[in-house]
């Protein structure tokens, strides 16, 4: 079991690193100098060391460059000395954080036929209701601060969209594989550089004045997001999970298709100075996607491995189902807490100030606070202290340096 003193460890390791003027992109911290007796802070870290760990596995540069020798700063990012003690943590975190929901996963699935499952699935999308998150911004007065916690929260994925499953492309396993790979080239825009989908991601970010850099607004994600993150990356990073990964492709390329022309929609009507074209190009392409796993990469597997590889992949689709359900109900849930404190008077909509991001605070850790101390929320605004402490359990938030303890 990693505990707080591992992760305690862990994180003076990293902190100590030059970090001096390091670009966001290469930000390698973790929040070990936090009071790690707070069970929710604990998991918080833990998350955050596994993300570090999945993030070690890219090349990373700056967008604009960066002052000095960017060959020394490139070695010292990915010093195999200074990552070691985090890689060697990955498989003990995923077994303690990820495992436990992909045997659940794996008991619900059991004996379930793939390919009915598939076409159920694309029923239930399709039929569905608009998003519970939208339908709520739709009725909300404070819509932008929520849609922009949104998008920030989103980020921890989507500013590398894709990174992911490239990693689950490697390797050789048939004509499954090419299918797999002109999956991947579309979400890298097939080629075009201004089409790659972390790119038109990026212009969300800018629409709703966010920074655009990966990994620079991670002092702001809360549990879910990185629960969210850290799942998805477990699959891909581990090729023991490979049917699984097809199973989160059909889940994932399947509930885009709905998900992505609702946010579509609500952005042209509510942010029409917003570029949307990252949700309008997944409304439309996903649609094949689907298609492309069901017929050319699951049947076949299938097909050739037996029906063991169903259940996985039934797994897999159902393991992504839960997480971004669980994803998506805490968002909500923060959403409405914070607008019930702005309803009393004790929270005000407030873009993040990265450069005043202080020591993060859960909930349960907010009941130590002055009760009237204002904490930022993601990208949500402040709320007071007092009110904090009832937000739900994986909401993260972070008190000014100003006023910090």
């Amino acid at each position: 079991m990693i505990e707080a003193a591992d992760i305690a460890r862990i994180g003076r390791h990293l902190s100590g690193r030059d970090v001096s003027g390091a670009p966001a992109i290469w930000e390698v911290r973790i929040d070990a100098d936090s009071d790690l007796a707070d069970p929710a802070l604990l998991d918080h870290a833990r998350h955050q060391t596994l993300m570090r760990a999945y993030q070690s596995r890219y090349a990373l540069l700056p967008t604009d460059g960066a002052p000095g020798d960017v060959v020394e700063q490139l070695r010292r990012r990915y010093d195999p000395l200074t990552l070691a003690m985090v890689e060697a943590t990955r498989t003990e975190l995923e077994d303690l954080l990820i495992t436990p929901a992909i045997e659940r996963a794996r008991a619900t699935a059991a004996g379930i036929d793939w390919a009915t499952y598939a076409e159920t699935l694309l029923t239930t999308v399709r039929a569905a209701p608009e998003s519970p998150f939208v339908a709520f911004l739709r009725t909300s007065p404070h819509r932008e601060a929520h849609y922009r916690n949104f998008v920030l929260q989103s980020s921890a994925d989507l500013l590398a969209e894709a990174s992911a499953s490239a990693l689950g492309v490697i390797g050789e396993f048939g004509p499954a594989q090419s299918a797999l790979f002109r999956i991947l080239i579309d979400e890298f825009g097939y080629g075009v550089h201004e089409r790659k989908h972390s790119v038109l991601y990026r212009a969300v970010m800018r629409g709703f004045d966010l920074p655009e850099e990966y990994n620079a607004c991670w002092p702001l994600f809360d549990t879910a997001a990185l629960r969210l993150h850290n799942t998805i990356h477990c699959l891909f990073q581990n090729p023991r999970y490979l049917f699984l990964q097809i199973g989160f492709l059909l889940h994932a390329e399947t509930a885009y298709q709905r998900s992505t022309r609702d946010h579509f929609r609500y952005l042209a009507k509510f942010h029409p100075e917003v570029d949307a074209r990252y949700f309008g190009e997944h409304a439309h392409i996903d649609l094949h996607h689907t298609r492309m796993v069901i017929e050319e990469v699951a049947a076949p597997l299938v097909a050739t491995h037996g029906p063991e590889v169903g259940y996985e992949i039934v797994a897999g689709a159902e393991l992504t189902r839960l997480a971004f359900a669980e994803a998506g109900d805490q968002l909500l849930a923060v959403s409405r807490a914070f607008d019930a404190a702005i309803d009393q008077g004790r929270a005000a909509p407030r873009r993040p100030d990265l450069s005043r991001a202080g020591a993060p605070v859960t909930p349960s850790s907010a009941v130590r606070l002055d009760p009237t101390a204002l904490v930022q929320v993601g990208g949500l605004g402040a709320v007071e202290a007092g009110l904090f402490a009832d937000f739900p359990q994986d909401a993260l938030g972070r008190v000014p340096m100003e006023v910090a303890a």
